[in-house]
């Protein structure tokens, strides 16, 4: 944490590139994805019963969506590397979530308890959001993620 550049040198087998000084950001926030039996993408998130949403199971507009992340930058309560979150421990910066063009609420954005390495973002799906599937981005620190989707009914 507070380094704003790192070097680096590619090395396939005998041959060696030259160091290059490589940026760093904070953050680079991403959803985590599954792909649907119609082979469509879809963000890795829960409804308020602890179902995978998907086109079998849209998330209604008004209700709670938990969306896993990574590269959402430092928490407040750093865990030990590659071990399991023991505690809720919330980003030092609060993401901005859109579902379908519109602005979600977020409730929580930090470390998943019970996990290693994963970011859980707990929204509010907008209530005018357009249904069926529906672009999903998440931006921290000016750093938006690509996007992916979702189901609203």
């Amino acid at each position: 944490e507070g380094l704003t550049s790192c070097l680096m040198k590619v090395s396939i087998g005998n041959i060696q590139s030259a160091l290059y000084t490589v940026p760093l950001n904070t953050a680079g926030p991403a959803a985590f994805e599954y792909t649907e039996s119609s082979g469509r993408l879809m963000a890795a998130a829960l409804d308020e019963a602890y179902r995978v949403v998907g086109s079998a199971n849209p998330v209604e507009r008004g209700k709670v969506l938990q969306l896993y992340a990574n590269g959402l930058g430092p928490v407040a309560d750093p865990q030990k590397s590659g071990e399991a979150a023991t505690a809720i421990s919330s980003t030092r910066s609060t993401p901005e979530v859109t579902i379908g063009g519109q602005t979600a609420q977020v409730l929580y954005s930090g470390v998943a308890p019970g996990a290693a390495g994963l970011y859980q973002v707990n929204v509010i799906v907008p209530a005018g959001a357009p249904t069926g599937i529906q672009p999903v981005v998440i931006r921290i620190d000016g750093i938006a993620s690509k996007p992916t989707s979702t189901v609203l009914r």
